[in-house]
C-alpha cells in the first residue's frame, strides 16, 4: 500500500525528538529521585546538566517542529479510519506538542528561579524573562513539571501503542507516514 509520507525533515524532527524525550524522560526521573534522596555527587550533577542541555534542545526543536506543522500540510489519514480516531488522533498529537512546550518552559523557568542554569560543557542557559529567584517559586515550577511528564509518559505509551496498531493489526499506512524508511 503506497501512502503519503510527511516531508523527510518532519519525520526527523520527530524521530530526534521521540528519541530525546525517551532518553529525558528516565534521566529526569532518577535525577529527582537522586535529589530529593540528598544523592549529590557527579553523577547527579551529569544528569541534572544532561537533562537541562535535552531539554533545552527540545523547547527549540519543537519550535522548528511547530513552524512546520502551521505550514506544510500533514498527509492524509486513510479514508477507511473512523472519524473518532482521526480526532483522537488530533487530540493526542495537540495534547505532546502542548505538553512539550509546557514542560520544556517550565523546566527553563524552574532552573531560572531556583537558579541553577549551568548545563552540559560547562555552558549556561540564559535565565527566563521575567521569572524572579525564589526557592518557593522553582519547587513549585519543578512540581508541575514532574506531574506534566508523567502525563506525558502516559501519551508517549499511548501513542507508541497506537502507531504500533496501525503498523501491526491495521496495516492502513499510517505508521508508514512517519517512517525513516524510503
Amino acid at each position: 500500500m503506497a501512502t503519503a509520507k510527511y516531508p523527510l525533515i518532519w519525520r526527523l524532527l520527530h524521530w530526534v525528538i521521540a528519541i530525546m524525550v525517551l532518553a529525558m524522560l528516565p534521566i529526569g526521573f532518577w535525577m529527582a529521585y537522586r535529589g530529593e534522596a540528598g544523592l549529590w555527587g557527579a553523577l547527579t550533577g551529569t544528569l541534572y546538566a544532561s537533562h537541562k542541555t535535552v531539554g533545552f534542545l527540545v523547547l527549540w526543536l519543537m519550535v522548528v517542529r511547530l513552524v512546520f506543522r502551521l505550514t506544510i500540510t500533514p498527509p492524509s489519514y486513510p479514508p477507511q479510519m473512523p472519524a473518532f480516531i482521526r480526532r483522537l488522533a488530533h487530540s493526542t498529537h495537540h495534547l505532546m506538542y502542548v505538553l512539550l512546550f509546557a514542560i520544556a518552559l517550565l523546566g527553563w523557568a524552574g532552573v531560572t528561579a531556583f537558579p541553577a542554569l549551568s548545563i552540559a560543557g560547562g555552558w549556561s542557559l540564559p535565565g527566563m524573562p521575567f521569572i524572579p529567584e525564589s526557592r518557593t517559586l522553582s519547587k513549585l515550577l519543578f512540581t508541575i513539571h514532574g506531574w506534566l511528564a508523567i502525563v506525558l509518559s502516559i501519551l508517549v505509551v499511548v501513542h507508541i501503542a497506537g502507531a504500533l496498531k496501525h503498523k501491526f493489526i491495521d496495516k492502513d499506512g499510517v505508521f508508514d507516514r512517519m517512517s525513516l524508511k524510503k
